[in-house]
C-alpha cells in the first residue's frame, strides 16, 4: 500500500469513526476519528510533499469544519435528528415532585416489606419510601420523617400501649 492510499484510508475512516460517533456513546469514535484525521494530515506530507500536504491539511480541516457546520444546520431537521434531540424545551421541567414536601410527619400503612425500601399508602397514595433504621413489616404504621426531593424516608410509629380491662364492673 503506498502512502496515497494509506491517505485515503485514514481520512475515510476518520470521517466514518466521527460521525458515528453520534451514535456510539462515550467519545471513544470521535477521538480514534480525530487522531485518524491527524495522522492522515502528517502522510499527506510524505505522501505529496509539504507544499501539497499543507494544502491537504488545510483541505481536511475547512471539510471537517464545514461537515460540522452542515450537520449543526440539517440532521436536526430530519427524522433521525427528531429521534436525538429533545422536541421541546425542558427549562420549566422539574426533577422532583414538589408535593413530596407536603408529606412531612403524615402517617400511613407499609404495602411491603421496608428493609430498607419498598412502599406505602400515605393518604392514599401509593409511595416508593425507605425506612430509617430497623426493618418494617407489612401493615405497621409509619410516620414520614425526612423528605428530600423524592426521598421519603419513614419510622415505625409505636403501637399505642394495650389497655387492660377492669375485671370489676
Amino acid at each position: 500500500m503506498d502512502t496515497t492510499q494509506l491517505f485515503i484510508i485514514l481520512v475515510l475512516a476518520g470521517l466514518l469513526m466521527m460521525g458515528a460517533e453520534i451514535f456510539v456513546p462515550g467519545g471513544i469514535l470521535g477521538i480514534l476519528g480525530a487522531i485518524s484525521l491527524m495522522i492522515a494530515m502528517a502522510v499527506a506530507f510524505v505522501a505529496f510533499g509539504p507544499r501539497h500536504g499543507v494544502l491537504a491539511s488545510l483541505a481536511i480541516l475547512v471539510f471537517l469544519g464545514i461537515s460540522i457546520v452542515l450537520w449543526m444546520q440539517l440532521v436536526p431537521k430530519t427524522r433521525l435528528g427528531k429521534s436525538l434531540t429533545l422536541a421541546t424545551d425542558t427549562a420549566g421541567y422539574k426533577g422532583t415532585n414538589p408535593s413530596m414536601r407536603e408529606l412531612l410527619g403524615k402517617e400511613g400503612e407499609a404495602l411491603t416489606p421496608l428493609g430498607p425500601s419498598g412502599l406505602a399508602r400515605i393518604e392514599g397514595k401509593r409511595i416508593d419510601v425507605v425506612a430509617e433504621g430497623k426493618w418494617i413489616d407489612v401493615g405497621a404504621r409509619i410516620r414520614v420523617t425526612h423528605v428530600t426531593g423524592s426521598h421519603v424516608s419513614v419510622r415505625e410509629v409505636a403501637p399505642p400501649p394495650a389497655r387492660e380491662e377492669s375485671e370489676a364492673a
